[in-house]
């Protein structure tokens, strides 16, 4: 990972050049979503689980998603040590960052109260992290002292870690029993790596892709056909044929796959398609497949630069460039067949080059969306207001909660 792939620059490139959504859209002026069946909430104040920052100066901050009750976690970021991307635990209010002071650079942690605090040293600080389903570990990518890229892989309550592997590139995803990862790495390896550093060769798998999705039906990943989903049985079950490269990620239940193929020449959309007829991904469209049926939905006509699942699995959060360019970003939500527009935000550089660029990695890991799905946070500016800013799924203004350059979301 953070080697930008050749997939992730055309999609960057496409979705420059790329319109507004080509499917039918609707302005959101209501308290209920579509497929939903209890009223959302209508104020920030009254959503769930706590919001962790970094804040313009550097520090890590948590806090109510209205940006209330806020507890400051570090306070010499800046000069004196850098901090990076935290997030809570899926299943504690753990928080883990990446960290680099005048002691060295490694994994920091501490509780939501920024108590406990613990220190795991690296070799360099990490660049990206990701938690196992079941909270106990933690998967970490740095740099090597030789120029590699290094899997690290963390042990949460006894403070220790070690080096699994390395490549060139490195992508991964957490089987659902956190008992190893599925990896994509340069040079061309494709396989599985348990926590005990055993590794297994799944064979070929094609270079059009970043990160693979282990989901409870098996590993999905970019065969030469297009998707395939790698059954944990071993036998292989192709999903849509692709025109080009790919990005993809699945909801958490694994029972839908948003995916986008990016090329120049226009496809035959196949939407709506079964399985059984090996639907083909149309070309700078969103679509979600069901991982059982195999049917195909078109989601939003253009190129997204990002796209993120709710906890529940039903709504998904495309960011797409606006009609006024890549600089600013429409947000749109997918759920039930239906799509809602809400407003453009244009994002912060921090979420840009470390998150979107990798976002079939980050859209794993990184929680924007509220615990009851009823809300996301995004860093950046609107109306030249920059900040972090909670979207309410049924509508109204975003509101501003606080400054910062990044955000997440706990599980709870």
């Amino acid at each position: 990972m953070h080697r930008l792939t050749a997939a992730a620059a055309a999609l960057i490139v496409i979705a420059a050049c790329t319109g507004g959504s080509g499917t039918t859209s609707t302005v959101v002026d209501q308290t209920t979503a579509p497929g939903a069946t209890e009223p959302l909430p209508t104020d920030v104040s009254e959503l769930p689980g706590r919001l962790v920052v970094v804040d313009d100066d550097g520090n890590i901050v948590t806090m109510g998603p209205d940006g209330s009750a806020s507890t400051d976690i570090t306070q010499d970021g800046g000069e004196a040590a850098g901090y990076r991307q935290p997030a809570f635990s899926p299943v504690s209010d753990t928080v883990v960052w990446s960290e680099i002071n005048a002691e060295g650079s490694g994994l920091g942690s501490s509780d939501g109260q920024g108590e406990n605090r613990t220190s795991v040293p690296m070799a360099a600080p990490p660049f990206y992290m990701f938690w196992s389903p079941d909270g106990n570990g933690i998967g970490v990518l740095h740099n090597s002292a030789a120029g590699a890229i290094e899997f690290e892989v963390v042990d949460v309550s006894a403070t220790t870690s070690e080096v699994l592997a390395e490549g060139s590139s490195f992508y991964f995803s957490w089987s659902p029993d956190s008992s190893q990862v599925a990896a994509h790495a340069r040079p061309e390896f494709f396989g599985t790596i348990g926590l005990d550093g055993e590794s297994s060769d799944l064979g070929a798998t094609a270079p059009g892709y970043q990160a693979p999705h282990w989901i409870s039906a098996g590993i999905l990943h970019l065969a030469e056909a297009g998707l395939e989903l790698r059954q944990t049985g071993g036998e292989s079950r192709l999903l849509a044929t692709a025109p080009g490269p790919v990005a993809f990620v699945a909801n958490r239940q694994g029972t839908s796959v948003a995916v986008q193929s990016f090329v120049e020449e226009e496809t035959p959309p196949g939407v709506n398609a079964t399985v059984t007829e090996t639907p083909a991904i149309p070309s700078n469209t969103v679509v979600v497949i069901d991982v059982d049926s195999g049917e195909m939905s078109e989601v939003v006509g253009a190129a997204s630069l990002g796209l993120f699942w709710s906890p529940d699995g039903e709504s998904l959060l495309v960011l797409t460039p606006d009609e006024g360019g890549a600089a600013e970003l429409a947000t749109t939500v997918w759920r039930a067949g239906e799509t809602t527009e809400l407003s453009t935000i244009s994002p912060n550089p921090t979420f840009v080059g470390d998150v979107l660029r990798f976002f079939d990695q980050y859209g794993q890991s990184l929680q924007l969306w509220s615990p009851d799905s009823a809300a996301f946070a995004l860093p950046g500016a609107i109306d030249d207001d920059p900040g972090i800013w909670v979207y309410l799924v049924a509508g109204g203004d975003p509101v501003n909660v606080h400054d910062g350059s990044w955000v997440s979301w706990s599980a709870a």
